[in-house]
């Protein structure tokens, strides 16, 4: 296990600046997952793999940005 902190929420936020970029997170990873979910439900009811299989690749799309603005510099 890691070094515990006294204060692991002033820990985060100091953190926060260098690690995090959130213009990509919120304008394109976010919107891309939701839709990404919407498009795998739709696939689910309507029974259309091409749907399903857009909506996988998408969702690993945006946690793939995700995790791209939340590594270190």
């Amino acid at each position: 296990m890691g070094k515990r902190h006294l204060n692991p929420a002033a820990w985060q936020w100091r953190l926060l600046p260098g690690h995090h970029h959130p213009s990509t997170s919120l304008l394109i990873a976010v919107p891309l997952l939701i839709i990404a979910c919407l498009l795998m439900v739709l696939g689910v009811f309507s029974s259309n793999l091409a749907d399903i299989a857009i909506g996988i690749i998408s969702v690993i799309a945006a946690l793939g940005l995700q995790r791209h603005d939340h590594e270190a510099p």
